[in-house]
This record gives C-alpha cells, structure tokens and sequence, in this order.
C-alpha cells in the first residue's frame, strides 16, 4: 500500500515520509507549545532547559483551562465506561465525544469562576515559597535590598560578597546539599498536599541544578518561578480537578453515562507490546475473555492514553505537518498519563479502583519499579487477580501495520522510531514477566500471543500460565523474545531488519527460555496437536517426559534447541528420564488462555 508524499516521491510502510526528530518549523505546532495551552515560549523553556538540565516538558507552565481538559481526560478514563464498539477506531471517537459534551455543556460554563480560583491559588503558592527560600536557601541574604538588574543566566553564580566568618566549615555546596535534603525530608514528612508539591518541586528543581553546575543559584525570583511552575502544573492541576468533579457528577447525572463501580478485589488485564504491535486489536479477544470469567466488561477502565491525541489536537488543521500528528502531540500525553496513574492511585487508596484494561506502551512500564517493590510504579500493582498478555509480533509487521495504522486514524510513525520502541520491549519484557511471575500476594495469570497472523486471525499462544506453573506450546515464539532484541533499527526493507544470520540461530536466542526454566517452580511443556502435556520441568529439572512424543518433538530443529538449552540430559539419554504417558492439559488452566492453542 503506498500514497505520493509531498515531494512526489513513493511512500510507503518502509518509507511514510515522516522522520524520529521532529523538524524545527514544526515545533511550534506541538501542543506544549502553543500559546492558547501553556504560558512558557519555546525559547523560554529552551533556555531553561539548557541551564538547569531538566526537559523541556518538565519546564513549560500550562494554562488552567489546558488544565481542566488533562483532568477532564483522565476522569472519564477512569470513572466511566466507554463503549468500544466493533471497530478500531470506535473507542477513541465514543471517549472524545464524552468529554466534549462534559466540557462544552458542564464545566466551560463555569470556567471563569475556575480560573479565578487558580488565580488565587497561583498567589498562595507564589508565597509559600517564598517564605520556604527566604528561611532557607536565602536566609543570610533576606536583608539585603533585592537587585532591580534585568535577569541574566550569565549573572546568576556570580559570587555575593560576604564577611568572612571565624572557623566557619560549611562550604556553600555542603550547605546546598544540606538544605536539598531537608526539602526532601519535608516532602515525606509533610501531610498537606500543597507543603509536599512545594518540596517535591524544591527538591527536583534544586537536585538537577547541582546536578550540573555543583551548588544552587542565587537568583530567588528565578528559582521562585520555577518552583511555582512545578506546583502549578501539579498540586494545581489536582486543585482544578477537584473543582470539575461535581460537574462531571452532573453530566453522569444528567446523560445517563456508566459510571464505573468500585472492585473489592479488581481484576487487571494489561496487554504488553511494542508500538504497533496489536495491542488495541486483543480488545475484542479480551472482552470474550471477560465474558469467559463470568466478568462483566461494563465495569473495566479502558485506559488507553492513544486515544486522547485527537482530543489534545486538530489533525486537520496541521497542513503538511499532518504526518506528525502523533508526535505533536506525543510531549503531552506522558505528562497526562503520569497525572492518570496519581488519580487511580488515589482511588485504589480509598478503595473505589474499579476493574481495569491497560493499553499503552510506556518505557517505564519495561523498567524494574522505582519504588521499593518491583513493579510498584505501574497500575498493574491494584489488581488482585491479573491478566498479562504478552504480544511477540516480528518488527518489520509493526512497520506495515503502523503504516496502515497512520492510513486509517492519521497518526504516523518513523520506521527507526518503531524499530527502537520493538527493542526496548523485547528487552523489558522477561523482566516485567518475572516481576509479576513470581509474586505470591497476587494471582497472576499470563500469556505470550504470537502475533505474526493475517490480519482478523486469533494470535497464536506461545506460554500461558498461573504464578509459578507455565505451559510451553511453541518454542520459537520463546526464542523471537530474544531475536527482537537484535534488529538493525536502521533497516530500510524487512531484509535488513535481522542484519546477522547467526543472530536468529535458535540456539543464540535460549536466554528467556533458560530464565524461565530457572525461575518457573514448574513447566509442562504442550503438544499443540493433541493439547497434550508431553514432559514436566520441576525445580529445573526434567521430572518426566513421554518418550514417543518427545522423539518427534526432538526432529523438530526450534524445540531441540530449547530442550537442549534447558535439558541437555534429555539428548544425552532419554530413557534415564520417567517416562510417563501424556495428559490432558487442565480445563481450569485452559480457560485463561486467550490465544489460538491449535
């Protein structure tokens, strides 16, 4: 499927006429740019950015009415149910329909009365923080007259004269530091929402200057900006979201929305993947699933953060600019998502977290857990009974399908950009596995889907399981976990993804599989003709096996690899081995997988 690009020249999946860096005379079309959303410039924000060492998404103040709209969204993610209808697309349109009759009819009537109060707001905390810079960072200072000099980055580390003190120790960076960690302590100390913000901000700001320039600056109205942005965006987007509740109570009230009933013991189904890898597409699998458990799907969260790009952005009025419609909007939907995951986070700790669908490929999310638990960063963790679903599609098909994908809803995306994102996934995604695998609190149902079918197919499931027992089907699809991770994200045609033969040998791909062999108490190991479990691994350790099938299993050149890797005893003499006749694998464990088993 190919289109004519602007220069006339053929586009295609391998080619979508869209490059990872976006372009210089596009940057103020992102949506954290533009004047009617954000108070800060791009060259502000540059420039910042290039003297504190923090992003430029960290630095940019939003307006409160861009505020409303972050709050509004993650509200109707996670409050009320949308339906996802039969099509692709049909989840994203119903969602934005409902926030735009809750804005337009419910909260744009009272929008002068919320800004006022941010404005307020603005005020309070502009002097909270003056006062905590003026007891602390500032305190020897707090006499002497403020400087009436324009502000200048090159000025601010000019030294300030000071009388010399007799037998005095602290060097300014010692005392920087100190006074970082007292802010820090402040904030997990403090139990009033606007004191933690405030120190949160103080110490996040404060840790990145020292970061690069090795003490604080002595410019206090520019720290004090910077600080006041910080909590702006934050405690003060939570302030505005406080104010709509009672207006999207209203329009609940009124349109007869679903509103999503609270969970003594929710269920969490999250479905991992690289981008493009048909995450969003499992929906219609995953709501036959829950209908499967006795489960009713009108009671799960569908958070799926793609959906909110169209609402955060007119696509339509982009011009040429129309390919990076994704990427324009790309710098919010993070800043949001994170905002998302403190709401749900609030309602779990007051008990009113309902079941939950998680659709969104974050980087995070394939990272060990920056808390003291593993894992204790991600939604996953509210669940009591979980459902992780795996998707092992082969890059260069995420390639055609982000093309098509761009065809149908407009959202475009570089191949090396893809390319990259498949292997932060393969790599993140035995970790995040094992995370969750091994926990004994919870229970933790799982399923690697082979997604290298047509289009409309029922993937193929590779391994399935519950907490420590694993069935293994397919060992290739185990050995493709690792073979992603080796791809050439310069590839321009399919051939040149795998640039090395040697990387998709079998027996160079077995790291995974040994982990699981390893770390699993226990795997069956499936035939998928007869649905039959064919051998047992126990503690590592081949328990039995039925000798006929596992011969002709062993003909077969991906399984003999696996087997060789795991049970190397296995070749050397299977009759050392029990042999036990196969057995049905249990109905009870069959009915939570989703894949095709045939």
């Amino acid at each position: 499927m190919t289109a004519k690009g602007s220069d006339d020249s053929e586009t295609g999946p391998w080619n979508p006429g869209i490059k990872s860096t976006l372009p210089l005379e596009y940057l103020p079309l992102s949506t954290i740019f533009r004047p009617e959303n954000v108070f800060t410039s791009i060259e502000t924000a540059t420039e910042l950015s290039d003297f504190t060492g923090l992003t430029v998404q960290q630095l940019i103040c939003f307006r409160p009415e861009r505020l409303v709209v972050h709050e509004l969204l993650i509200r109707v993610s996670a409050d009320i149910f949308v339906s996802d209808g039969s099509k692709y697309e049909d989840l994203g349109v119903n969602y934005r329909s409902i926030v735009k009759s809750i804005l337009r009819n419910y909260i744009e009537p009272h929008m002068a009365q919320i800004v006022e109060r941010f404005n307020e707001l603005k005020v309070q905390i502009q002097f909270r923080v003056e006062n905590e810079l003026a007891a602390s960072l500032f305190q020897e200072s707090a006499a002497v007259e403020k400087s009436q000099s324009t502000f200048s980055l090159a000025k601010i580390f000019k030294p300030k004269a000071k009388k010399a003190r007799v037998g005095e120790v602290e060097t300014v960076e010692r005392r920087h530091h100190r006074i970082l960690s007292a802010w820090e302590q402040k904030f997990e100390s403090s139990d009033d929402p606007l004191a933690r913000s405030m120190y949160l901000a103080l110490a996040k700001i404060a840790n990145a200057i020292i970061i690069k320039h090795g003490r604080l600056i002595s410019d206090k109205e520019l720290l004090t900006s910077l600080v006041c942005g910080f909590v702006s965006n934050e405690h003060g987007s939570e302030f505005i979201g406080e104010m709509i509740s009672p207006y999207i109570q209203e329009a609940v009230d009124n349109e007869a929305y679903l509103l999503l009933p609270p969970q003594t013991q929710p269920v969490v189904i999250n479905v991992k993947g690289a981008s493009a890898a048909g995450k969003s597409t499992m929906r219609p699998l995953q709501h036959q699933q829950t209908d499967k458990l006795g489960l009713n799907w009108h009671d799960f969260a569908l958070i799926s953060p793609d959906i909110w790009r169209k609402y955060l952005l007119d696509y339509d009025s982009l011009g040429a600019a129309y390919k990076y419609a994704g990427t324009l909007a790309g710098d919010e939907i993070p800043i949001i998502d994170q905002k998302l995951d403190r709401y749900i986070s609030n309602k779990a700790r007051q008990g009113r977290v309902s079941h939950l669908l998680i659709d969104r490929f974050r980087f995070d999310s394939f990272a060990p857990g920056k808390d003291s638990e593993e894992g204790s960063n991600l939604l996953t963790r509210f669940g009591h009974t979980i459902y992780l679903t795996f998707m092992v599609t082969p890059p260069e098909a995420t390639i055609e399908r982000a093309w098509i994908r761009g065809l149908q809803v407009g959202r475009y995306k570089a191949v090396d950009d893809l390319l990259a994102h498949n292997i932060e996934a393969f790599k993140g995604i035995p970790n995040l596995f094992f995370t969750w695998a091994l926990r004994k609190n919870k229970t933790v149902h799982y399923e690697f889907l082979d997604n290298s079918v047509a289009k409309g197919e029922k993937p193929g499931t590779i391994a399935f399981g519950l907490n420590g027992e694993m069935y293994i089907l397919d060992f290739k699809g185990m050995f493709d976990i690792m073979r992603f991770t080796r791809i050439n994200i310069n590839a321009k045609n399919p051939v040149e993804v795998y640039p090395q033969e040697k990387d998709l040998d079998a027996g160079a791909n077995t790291e995974f599989l040994l982990r699981c062999a390893r770390q699993i108490p226990k795997i069956n190991f499936v035939d998928r003709d007869s649905k039959l479990i064919y051998a047992c691994m126990e503690s590592a350790r081949m328990r039995w096996v039925d000798t006929e099938i596992m011969n002709r299993k062993l003909d077969d050149k991906e399984s003999k690899a696996g087997f060789l890797a795991i049970a190397p005893e296995l070749l050397e003499d299977i009759q050392a081995i029990t042999n036990q006749q196969a057995m049905p694998v249990p109905a009870e464990a069959l009915k939570h997988a989703m894949g095709n088993l045939n």
